[in-house]
């Protein structure tokens, strides 16, 4: 990472989003942010296989490790970097002053008079609602691996089909915390409105997801010696043009703001608005931050899983 901040070229957005000036100790910080997206869905699939009753563990585990992922990235990436994402905490004007929950809401906001309290719950909710789809996706495509210590007994099919629904339900409120109700349109922007079939963009981009998940799967089996190595490579290549589909397919390709216009992508992988780049170069950035992010996931999640079997072996 340090490497990168000095090369030239890099996104402004990733230039500026470390705090004291991407520092050693930060860098630190982040990188075990980074490790948590694959170590924390590996320790909640784990937790998953040993309850009665994983409908009740997955809301509650994903809120645990989403919470730790925050705190990490609290300590390592700007207060503003964080406010470009989540958006500004702005609940208690649109509830007191826009009436947006009703005057019952409006009464007991006024009432309580608590603004920094519903800050604090909001921008922990936005942050939930924008990590839950990969955390819920992740811990998916975990949960038929061989688990790395002794489990429970297989749930009845009725259990595993409501924490699916409840699963499902998880990410559906993800999409309307960080798209439908979003505070800034950072994020809602680049989405595509339209796409294929008129679905927009979000059901692509979700998708994404799902394939890096199922990546990190394929090369855990290779790791652990439970299948080959080339069956992993041959996922990894084949995930790099579908996710660079899926990525074209969800963002808009015209987007007009302070009198320039640029794609998804661009705003993404390049530079600056200003300056464009070519497809192939935008293509080459996008291999290397899908290649990293699914390698430094599939670490994470060797890290906890050899985590939990030492904890078995002792």
């Amino acid at each position: 990472m340090k490497a990168v901040l000095r090369a030239p070229g890099i996104p402004y957005n990733v230039a500026e989003l470390f705090l004291d000036d991407g520092s050693l100790l930060v860098l630190v910080i982040f990188a075990l942010a980074l490790l948590w997206l694959g170590a924390g869905p590996a320790l909640l699939a784990q937790w998953l296989l040993r309850t009665r009753r994983p409908y009740l563990v997955l809301p509650v585990g994903v809120l645990l490790i989403a919470l730790v992922s925050r705190t990490l990235l609290k300590y390592s990436v700007t207060y503003e970097s964080l406010d470009d994402i989540l958006g500004t905490s702005n609940l208690f004007e649109r509830v007191t002053q826009g009436n947006v929950w009703g005057d019952s809401w409006r009464h007991a906001f006024l009432t309580t008079n608590m603004p920094n309290l519903v800050e604090f719950f909001e921008r922990r909710v936005r942050y939930l609602g924008l990590y839950s789809p990969l955390a819920v996706c992740l811990t998916a495509c975990l949960l038929p691996l061989k688990s790395p210590i002794a489990v429970r007994q297989r749930p009845p099919s009725g259990v595993i089909l409501l924490t699916g629904v409840l699963a499902a339900a998880l990410v559906w409120l993800s999409k309307c915390i960080v798209v439908d109700w979003a505070a800034t349109d950072n994020l809602t922007e680049l989405i595509a409105e339209q796409g294929p079939f008129g679905l927009g963009g979000v059901p692509y981009l979700a998708l994404i997801l799902l394939v890096m998940a199922l990546n990190v799967s394929a090369i855990l089996l290779a790791v652990e010696g439970r299948a080959p190595l080339t069956v992993a490579l041959a996922c990894s290549i084949a995930g790099i043009p579908i996710g660079w589909a899926l990525l074209t397919l969800g963002l808009e390709q015209h987007i007009a703001k302070y009198g320039v216009v640029f794609s998804g992508q661009q705003f993404l992988l390049g530079p600056d608005r200003q300056h464009t780049l070519g497809n192939g170069i935008l293509f080459i950035r996008w291999v290397a931050a899908q290649v990293g992010l699914i390698a430094t996931m599939a670490a994470g999640a060797w890290v906890a899983r050899a985590f939990l079997r030492g904890r078995q072996v002792t």
